[in-house]
């Protein structure tokens, strides 16, 4: 055989395939561009629609941050691109932010990925959840505060050289979710229990945002899967509720709650609603205050001159000192202690645990000059938006002083969103803060830590999280500052 009829054999090889997947990517780009509003006169925003069925899905699991701030940079505040099995435009900045999020409702509505919503349930009872945390919140300090005391205490008597703080986060996140949220009492599971439940929850979460397609192996496949485990560990526990007449504890914890509402409306009790509604709520009590409990470590391990101001604070309200074990918080002291708060804030600031949040344009909007498609997608960034806002200088830098001043209402509404925002805010943002606020302040009067590998590189997946797992050397702490 010739040259030339080698290179018309290569030629054929591999250009004819090449040209086939260029027309097919091409193909699939018209497709989705012709869900344009062709009634509408302004154009779809900018971006690319990825590969014909996947989209942009497969680079935005693999690269997560990476891929987001390369859009960002190329596309802008807004852009259109294709995720999870459907279009959907990107949107940050507060002014955007603000569009959507008070269009709830009348504009958009909240919809997510069809991953999710196979895993977790199509129902959302979210709000009541909230509320009801909100005049519960007493009920939970002494719980919280016994669990985080225990936990540093097993740290700081823990043999080695590091631990890893984020699986051990985790695992004391997840104690305190179940106690307080489902009712689980610490005799119930067990360790082998617990730890079951644990790999479960995290079988389920690392599968959560996948594509659509329920075969054996598939990521939705295993979120299923673990989903199984989970129910049904919880509707055991829903069962021996409906058997007693008392609630365990001494208070009623959220499912408790969720289960009186409903017969109190005249409703019958849905199994399955119950169980989608316990894990919903698992899913915003455990992973998101793991993520941000992590960041506080990490965030002061490196900025000691933030801790020694957290712990003269604690100082000032008597909380600092010898026995130090024995003074018991509650709502009125943690409400007291504004810098604390502002070093949560910050730490949300920089590192929200949840990237964005998930609507469906309800009819076609328009958007700084673009238009969203009924139908579309809609995702707004939290962690862009909190990159991008205006309200903040030196934005990369950790500086609690930020929040203790005020700031104006209206414009950091929508700069700092570490929970959402809009009328479906985050689950579990009561818990969250009472949370958050009860592990800072347990830590700071208890531990010094060094973080062994100096700044963490983190990662979201969906959740973000360091990917060395943030070894740490935890010792005592003297009560000097």
């Amino acid at each position: 055989m010739g040259f030339p009829a080698l290179l018309a054999s290569a030629l054929c090889t591999f250009l004819l395939p090449l040209l086939l997947f260029l027309a097919a990517v091409k193909l699939w780009d018209l497709y989705c561009v012709s869900g344009r509003d062709r009634s509408c006169p302004l154009p779809l925003p900018p971006g690319t629609m990825g590969l014909p069925f996947f989209g942009e899905t497969l680079q935005m699991v693999l690269q997560r941050r990476k891929f987001l701030q390369m859009k960002r940079r190329k596309y802008g505040f807004i852009y259109k691109t294709h995720l999870f099995g459907r279009p959907t435009v990107r949107v940050m900045g507060a002014e955007n932010v603000r569009h959507i999020l008070l269009g709830e409702h009348r504009l958009v509505a909240v919809r997510w990925p069809a991953s999710v919503r196979t895993i977790l349930g199509s129902g959302c009872l979210s709000n009541l959840h909230d509320g009801q945390h909100k005049h519960r919140k007493k009920h939970y300090v002494p719980v919280i505060q016994e669990e985080v005391s225990a936990c540093l205490g097993r740290w700081l008597g823990a043999a080695g050289p590091c631990l890893l703080v984020y699986p051990e986060v985790k695992r004391l996140m997840f104690r305190i979710a179940m106690r307080i949220l489902l009712g689980f009492q610490p005799r119930q599971a067990g360790p082998d229990g617990e730890r079951q439940l644990v790999e479960a929850f995290e079988e389920m979460i690392r599968n959560l945002f996948s594509l659509p397609i329920d075969v054996p192996f598939s990521g939705l496949y295993r979120g299923l899967r673990a989903r199984n485990i989970i129910h049904a560990k919880i509707e055991e526990n829903i069962r021996a509720k409906m058997a007693r007449t008392e609630p365990e504890g001494g208070y009623k914890d959220a499912l408790q709650l969720l289960m009186e509402h409903t017969q109190g409306n005249g409703e019958q009790l849905n199994m399955q609603e119950l169980k989608e509604s316990a894990t919903e709520l698992l899913f915003g009590g455990h992973e998101t205050t793991a993520s941000a409990a992590t960041s506080l470590i990490a965030f002061l391990g490196l900025h000691h001159d933030v801790l020694q101001k957290v712990r003269k604070e604690l100082q000032v309200k008597g909380l600092l000192c010898g026995s130090h074990q024995d003074k018991q918080l509650d709502m009125e002291v943690l409400e007291q202690l504004k810098y604390t708060g502002c070093v949560i804030k910050e730490t949300l600031r920089l590192s929200p645990p949840v990237p964005g949040g998930f609507r469906i344009a309800l009819k076609t909007l328009e958007l700084n000059g673009y238009q969203i498609p009924k139908g579309w997608n809609v995702i707004y960034s939290i962690c862009d938006t909190h990159d991008v806002a205006d309200l903040f200088t030196d934005k990369d830098e950790f500086n609690p002083d930020r929040f203790m001043a005020p700031s104006p209402e209206d414009s950091s509404r929508f700069s700092f969103i570490p929970f959402g925002g809009g009328l479906r805010s985050c689950v579990g943002k009561e818990f969250a803060k009472v949370l958050l606020k009860i592990f800072t302040v347990e830590l700071a009067r208890s531990c010094d830590w060094q973080l062994l590998n100096g700044p963490p590189t983190m990662k979201t997946g969906p959740i973000v999280y360091p990917v060395d797992n943030l070894p740490t050397k935890f010792i005592g702490f003297s009560g000097q500052i």
